[in-house]
């Protein structure tokens, strides 16, 4: 009994344990095989990325590993491979560089502090049940986000490409330098970045399906070993450690942690934000299912397991899962390949990366950069949403002026300010009978729409809140005020309305006492429940009366016709009646 509880618990925190347990032995060939690519491709791509981090190449392949093992114990997603990637180590490297002062050594701790805060960020998320934090990256700012880090990441890695020594991720600072230092441009250096790069997009273009950065990593290696480049003054990665490094937990400082925090709450972001959108997309074409709560586990442990292991912050890698499924993947086990792949390099094949020239690392960056352009989805929020594109194309002009953390700071912040705008002035409407049907509906693209003397029918289409209560009840006087005739009944179509909090009620109740003392009669109509039990806890549906809630707008026009005809008749009769 005890060890089936034992066994209950564990399966809840460890999902690989339940498909390790449901694990059918036709799926270790496919696994097997979507394992080892991955890996295969993974390699010169997590190199590349260790360079973002300012660290030794060595690291990415630390990080990848720790990714892999981490991600894959406590994963609900079958198909996602977690690793370094190019917009978080971006963001990791322009957090860490100021702080590190061009020290190696404290570089690597950085990346480890950083590494695990992020982790712990997304621990603490998951503890809380915040997976719907990544709601409050919206589109537009993600837009903005990858155009603003594609242009830095360029910019960081034409250094690279003409073996111009620059400094920093300050954009606008790195292309001044390469500008202004042009005529120090190491020719072969040069010429070999340009056909590492044209040889990189002609793949993507035509050859589609063979893996580009391994292909020019081994045409560059190659080339290195047959031409004797490193004789021409082509710089070349260098000799590596081969091996896995102890884990151990870095020397922190409390400065370093106030000063890491923002970069480790926006790398939790996108990495759960990027990660919670790949796993869901693959469940769903393999027809699972994955809870939120247990990625923001498998993230935080996967970054908290690569900062121990000397590495830095991960991801969620797109292309490296596309890789899985499209192999047939069918498990976590498939990224437990792709540990073993990595463990397996790093004991025996480190050698081979001391021959690769660094401008190779150089041109599968911008590469991968110029994919990340989002040029297609701008161009469609311009379409779309003017205020959205704004946004944008705020962030990315942020990340290019002020960094890439502050650049997410204030597109988090422009999308919240967008949200209070849009919650402050809700849309509305008076509705008007419409000639064809006699019904009352939204009319105002309808010339021929009719209004009925004395009554007003107001329709809000959002809850009433403290954020737009005084713009709604100053809405509602304008209008009463502007009416062509004097109104005696304004109608309230609250099927909008789900939801109403204390300062709106108050603001209501004040609204309805001016118009009852002005003679004009409020009247509700197709209310929700949860409007229905606000107006009671603050008294109003006493208030108002029972008499005065109405099914329907129909009913209560009805009801409005009734009374008139009704005042017509007690009219006549006492101007018929003797004096």
């Amino acid at each position: 009994m005890k060890t089936a509880v034992l066994l209950k618990y564990l399966q809840s925190g460890l999902p690989l344990i339940s498909t390790l347990k449901e694990y059918r032995l036709a799926w270790l060939s496919k696994d097997a095989i979507a394992g080892l690519s991955a890996c295969i491709v993974s390699i010169p791509s997590v190199i590349a990325y260790a360079e973002l981090v300012h660290l030794p190449p060595i690291t990415g392949l630390y990080a990848a590993l720790a990714a892999a093992v981490g991600y894959a114990l406590f994963s609900s997603s079958r198909h996602v491979i977690a690793g370094p990637d190019a917009a978080i180590g971006l963001l990791a490297g322009s957090a860490i560089l100021p702080l590190a002062l061009g020290d190696p050594a404290r570089i690597v701790v950085l990346a480890a502090v950083l590494s695990i805060l992020s982790g712990g960020v997304l621990l603490l998320a998951a503890r809380l049940k915040l997976g719907i934090i990544a709601d409050l990256l919206s589109r537009p700012v993600l837009i903005g986000y990858l155009n603003g880090a594609s242009l830095v990441l360029i910019a960081t890695q034409l250094g690279k490409m003409f073996r111009i020594k620059t400094e920093g991720e300050e954009f606008f600072e790195l292309v001044y330098v390469v500008i202004e230092r042009l005529p120090e441009t190491h020719l072969p250096t040069f010429v070999f970045g340009v056909l590492l790069v044209g040889l990189l997009v002609g793949l993507a273009r035509w050859m589609p399906r063979v893996p580009g950065a391994l292909a020019v990593c081994a045409v560059a290696i190659a080339a290195s070993f047959a031409l004797d480049l490193g004789s021409y003054g082509v710089a070349l990665v260098g000799q590596v450690p081969s091996g896995v490094p102890h884990l151990t937990i870095p020397k922190v400082h409390w400065a370093d942690i106030s000063a890491l925090a923002p970069a480790a709450v926006a790398i939790a972001f996108l990495a759960f934000s990027d990660g919670i959108l790949l796993a869901q997309t693959f469940a769903e074409k393999n027809g699972y299912e994955v809870r939120p709560n247990r990625e923001l586990v498998a993230l935080g442990s996967a970054n908290i397991l690569a900062g121990v292991w000397q590495g830095f912050p991960v991801s969620a890698s797109q292309s490296r899962t596309s890789i899985v499924d499209s192999a047939g993947g069918k498990s976590q086990v498939a990224q437990l390949v792709v540990a073993l792949g990595l463990l397996l390099f790093l004991f025996f094949l480190t050698g081979l990366i001391a021959l690769l020239p660094k401008v190779a690392l150089g041109a599968i960056l911008i590469v991968t950069a110029i994919g990340m352009l989002e040029v297609a989805s701008l161009g469609g929020l311009y379409k779309v949403d003017r205020v959205e594109f704004g946004i944008a194309m705020g962030v990315t002009m942020a990340i290019l002026i002020a960094g890439v953390v502050p650049g997410i700071i204030i597109g988090l912040l422009l999308s919240l300010i967008s949200i209070l705008v849009e919650v402050s002035r809700p849309g509305d409407a008076v509705l008007r009978r419409r000639v064809s049907d006699g019904r009352f509906h939204d009319c105002r693209d309808d010339e021929a729409a009719e209004s009925v003397p004395g009554l007003l029918i107001y329709r809000l289409y959002a809850p009433l809140n403290f954020a737009n209560a005084r713009h709604v009840v100053t809405r509602i006087r304008t209008l009463v005020d502007e009416a062509d005739s004097p109104i005696r009944w304004l109608v309230i179509d609250a099927q909008a309305i789900h939801d109403m909090d204390v300062t709106a009620a108050q603001r209501f109740a004040e609204l309805h006492r001016e118009l009852a003392e002005e003679g004009i009669d409020v009247k509700i109509a197709d209310a929700p429940r949860p409007f229905l039990e606000e107006l009671a806890k603050v008294g109003l549906s006493d208030e108002i009366g029972r008499n005065d809630f109405f099914v329907s707008v129909k009913k209560a026009v009805e009801a409005f016709e009734q009374a008139q005809v009704s005042r017509s008749q007690a009219g006549l009769k006492y101007a018929a009646s003797p004096r």
